[in-house]
């Protein structure tokens, strides 16, 4: 799989534990590498085994690509740097490395001509799945950077990320508060700690398989609620609020069909 330019990267943080320093075609692609500092940059170069170290952002105005994997916090001081800066931005993909972001936050450079799109590697597959979204010319070359025989790549559409970033959301952080919640209320039953890891184990892996044979169908409804948040108000208020609400908010998602 070959190209007709190359890629330049701009990168700051830890990428010695990045997927990007795997990226077989990153490798083979990569041209100039902006840091922070040029000593930064050469350390980069070592690390990825590619490209070499510039000082200015002007040595990238030869990418077709331009590769952005900066800490969250430094984002926007990079852009007021590149976008300041002699490089031709009409006809470049400008693609940001990121788990959280999404190409909305270079919407500066798509009005100055350049396509821009994002790569996030989706968790859970060992580095051989991303999430590709932006602009039809981003998306293909971020596509062509990321797939090998290993790792592909899924593309969506611009502005969509933000549905994905919910899901990860429902699955991690409110899913992390339910099985709190129900390992409290195990603790307050007097399950011992061993037998209460079991069962909230075997309980989600028959909630799991019940969802995907029956989607939204298949949802239990809520039995003997009223003497649960009786139970649960009188040692942790809080608790029982959390319950009621989530039963609530539940039902009130499933019924809208």
């Amino acid at each position: 799989m070959k190209k007709s330019t190359s890629v330049g990267l701009i990168a700051a943080g830890n990428l010695t534990d990045s997927p990007l320093s795997r990226f077989r075609w990153l490798a083979s692609q990569l041209g100039p590498v902006k840091s922070t500092s040029f000593r930064v940059a050469r350390r980069i170069v070592n690390i990825i085994e590619a490209g070499h170290a510039v000082r200015d952002y002007s040595d990238l105005d030869s990418c077709g690509m331009i590769l952005i994997s900066v800490p969250e916090e430094q984002l926007s001081m990079l852009k007021g740097e590149l976008l300041s800066s002699d490089i031709s931005w009409r006809g470049k993909a400008v693609v940001l490395f990121s788990a959280w972001l999404d190409s909305s936050q270079l919407e500066e450079f798509s009005r100055r001509g350049a396509a821009i799109g994002s790569i996030t590697p989706i968790p859970g597959f060992d580095e051989t799945r991303y999430l590709v979204e932006g602009d039809r010319h981003a998306i293909r070359e971020a596509s062509t950077l990321v797939e090998d025989r290993e790792r592909r790549a899924v593309a969506i559409e611009r502005t969509l990320k933000p549905f994905y970033l919910a899901a990860l959301t429902c699955t991690g952080n409110l899913l992390f508060t339910l099985l709190l919640a129900a390992s409290e209320a195990l603790h307050r039953a007097g399950i011992p700690a061993l037998l209460s890891g079991t069962i909230l184990d075997r309980q989600l892996s028959r909630t799991f398989r019940s969802f995907l044979r029956g989607g939204r169908n298949a949802y239990p409804a809520i039995r003997e609620l009223p003497p649960q948040l009786r139970a649960l108000r009188s040692v942790n208020s809080s608790l029982a609020h959390y319950l009621e609400q989530s039963a609530l908010l539940a039902a009130e998602l499933v019924e809208k069909r």
